[in-house]
């Protein structure tokens, strides 16, 4: 009996690495086969993961020298050196910076170069909007109202251009302007208000 086993146990090992040694020439058959594929696919994956790896890391030094340059020109505005690097390495950062400078100086040149070189819709659209206010004039307002591309401040150029139409006494064309404005809009109340005020 224990022989039997014995032989039974023995039979059983060499069936498991004979299937051990079918699997590895399977294997090194596939390999054979698709060599080429497979060491194109693990290549292609090293030089994607490098190459990921490399754009990273390029992409935190120029976020790093962008803050750093940001931060220089918060202290000293006329350092040209950051602001060209600023310019270098965060374009849309550079130009928040110029928008926020011509917003404290009311500077219509530096709008007007934000509104014209962002790349950013939505700086080049809050330039847009502060160039047709500052203007005071109800067709550049309506310019900005016709043609803006993300018409942030749409509402704010109708509600103002409803408030240049009343001093002008043009009550009906306010009372359109106004109604224009968005019903979602937190301007509704104070379109409503001067509404009420025109009757």
């Amino acid at each position: 009996m224990s022989i039997k086993e014995d032989l039974k146990a023995v039979k059983e090992e060499l069936n498991t690495e004979e299937q051990f040694l079918e699997g590895l020439i399977r294997a090194e058959r596939f390999y054979k086969k698709y060599k080429k594929p497979i060491i194109t696919v693990v290549v292609i994956a090293v030089i994607a993961f490098v190459g990921f790896s490399v754009k990273t890391y390029i992409d935190e030094s120029n976020l790093k020298a962008a803050n750093e340059a940001y931060l220089k020109l918060i202290k000293n505005p006329n350092d040209t050196d950051a602001a060209k690097i600023l310019k270098d390495k965060n374009i849309n950062l550079y130009y928040a910076y110029r928008l926020q400078v011509a917003s404290k100086k009311n500077d219509t040149k530096i709008f007007k170069d934000v509104k014209d070189n962002a790349k950013d819709k939505y700086l080049s659209d809050l330039a847009s909007y502060q160039l047709a206010s500052l203007s005071k004039k109800s067709d550049n307002l309506n310019d900005y109202i016709d043609n803006s591309k993300a018409g942030l401040l749409k509402n704010f150029a109708l509600l103002e251009d409803a408030y240049l139409l009343l001093k002008e006494k043009k009550k009906e064309q306010a009372k359109i302007k106004l109604s224009s404005i968005e019903v979602d809009s937190p301007l509704k109340n104070i379109a409503k208000n001067l509404e009420h005020y025109i009757k």
